[in-house]
């Protein structure tokens, strides 16, 4: 912890992590700090942030009385002459102090600071992405001190991101960990901790109050427990990695590259192209393209409803993805040389994303919205799914269920990893945690969870269209299409001749 703050030798300090479980005592271990600094060392400032004025500097617990107990305890001849008022400590010997600020202060106005607690970051209204920002020229030694808070805000991106941490569990607590022992699901527990359960009873609760558990911290949509099962039984590396190149749209071709952006979970032949006995789904989910997420697009094996591909990237125009969209259908081509099925998701950047499928690339094997709610669901004049709050809980309900079952394999270990971020709001509405947090406006809303969107609208698929035997499959041109009906026109001439 020391280490994180400057130091004499000319170190600047670095930002520092303490994940914690309840009750460990770590914000008294940096406040101690921050009062031992202030005592004897010269001309420090350092910075406590909470969410709520009162919890920094109120009556009961708050993180100034923290201090102010400490200095209690202290003789009279260690204390030195002081000045203290409302958000303040300044040490009138050293010119050393110690303010406070809530999040609905301007965060950081007093300039560069030694060091800065921000303490339970995770439970910062918005995610705390905006406190992140307005702290990162005040210091280089931050302390992001919290117990977890699900995986949609910004300590836990601090978290993914690398930044240094402490890991404050129950078990490293002497009297908490009497008895420790392993439990069936392989955590540790111990009798404290049994009891602690009973006395919290939700699951929610002792996964951010005891575990530091991130995923099990919020209301999960998809059971993590699950997931990782599933993770262990199907999750693998891809069979090929590289990039699509269309640069001749009818006739793609992949070409092999470690780092590419497209991964196949399928042995492809000496011409690296996929088998054309197969009937293949492809979802997309649309980002706006400016880096903030990703637009993914996934293929499924309709027949085995097996994953077989998965292609992301954060930095292509909604109408470049539905160029690649297209070439990627064209590629994965079934019998006959038909290309796959798109589906894609319509609302938001989906717009252009369709318009350019359809008017565009001239591309018809695609998805036309239907009217879930009629007893006969006719299809409309409208390309792609356009989703609604029921409407994508429904579809990402579906998805869970072929998953959980097994009907559809899921072989991404990203795409596993991201369904546990989706978590019930309040309102009830089912949610990526991440989806209200970017901090680019233009992806905003829905388009988190990338993956994990493009993968329910190919369950949707084989869920609405069941699997057919291969002998069973169109062998030539699409019903329907121009040159199907010219096939029948030319057939019916022949019985009449």
């Amino acid at each position: 912890m020391e280490e994180a703050l400057p130091q004499d030798d000319g170190s600047k300090g670095h930002d520092v992590i303490i994940e914690k479980s309840r009750d460990m005592g770590a914000s008294w271990i940096c406040l101690t700090l921050f009062a031992w600094r202030w005592h004897f060392r010269r001309l420090q400032s350092f910075l406590m942030v909470s969410r709520k004025e009162g919890l920094v500097d109120g009556s009961g617990d708050s993180l100034f009385s923290h201090i102010d107990f400490i200095h209690k305890g202290l003789p009279k001849w260690m204390m030195p002459q002081l000045r203290r008022n409302k958000l303040k400590l300044i040490n009138l010997e050293n010119g050393s102090k110690i303010e406070g600020e809530s999040t609905t202060d301007n965060i950081g106005r007093g300039g560069r600071r030694t060091s800065m607690l921000i303490d339970e970051f995770a439970a910062f209204e918005g995610g705390g992405y905006d406190v992140l920002s307005a702290t990162a020229d005040n210091t280089n030694s931050r302390v992001f001190n919290s117990t977890p808070n699900g995986t949609g805000n910004a300590f836990y991106a601090q978290l993914q991101k690398g930044t240094p941490r402490l890991r404050f569990h129950w078990s490293r607590h002497p009297e908490k960990a009497e008895g420790l022992y392993e439990g069936d699901d392989g955590r540790s527990r111990s009798p404290w901790y049994d009891n602690e359960c009973i006395r919290r009873a939700h699951p929610v609760e002792i996964a951010t109050q005891l575990d530091i558990d991130y995923q099990g911290s919020a209301y999960p949509f998809f059971d993590p427990k699950t997931l990782n099962q599933l993770a262990a039984e199907f999750a693998s590396p891809p069979y090929h990695q590289g990039y699509l190149d269309f640069a001749d749209p009818h006739s793609p071709e992949l070409r092999e590259d470690d780092h590419g952006n497209l991964k196949v979970w399928l042995p492809l032949g000496v011409e690296l192209a996929p088998r054309q006995d197969r009937d293949y789904i492809v979802g997309a989910d649309i980002s706006m393209g400016t880096g903030a997420s990703e637009s993914t697009l996934s293929v499924a094996d309709r027949m085995t409803g097996e994953k077989v591909a998965e292609l992301a990237d954060s930095n292509m125009s909604p109408n470049k993805w539905a160029e690649l969209a297209v070439a990627l259908c064209r590629w994965f081509a079934g019998p006959g040389g038909r290309p796959a099925f798109l589906i894609w998701e319509a609302t938001g950047p989906g717009r252009t994303f369709g318009k350019t499928v359809i008017e565009e690339c001239r591309f018809g094997n695609v998805y036309f919205a239907t009217d879930d709610k009629r007893l006969k669901r006719r299809e409309s004049d409208k390309p792609g799914w356009f989703s609604t709050a029921e409407g994508k809980k429904d579809l990402l309900a579906n998805y869970r269920d072929l998953l959980f079952s097994r009907d559809f394999i899921n072989p991404s270990k990203k795409a596993l990893n991201q369904a546990a971020e989706f978590v019930y709001l309040p309102n009830g509405r089912v949610e990526h945690q991440g989806a209200t947090n970017t901090i680019d406006p233009s992806d905003r809303g829905d388009n988190h969870g990338d993956v994990v969107i493009a993968d329910a609208l190919v369950a949707k698929i084989l869920r609405e269209r069941k699997k057919r035997p291969v002998d069973k499959l169109p062998q030539g041109p699409a019903p329907g299409s121009f040159q199907w009906r010219r096939d029948q026109r030319e057939g019916q001439n022949d019985d009449e001749w």
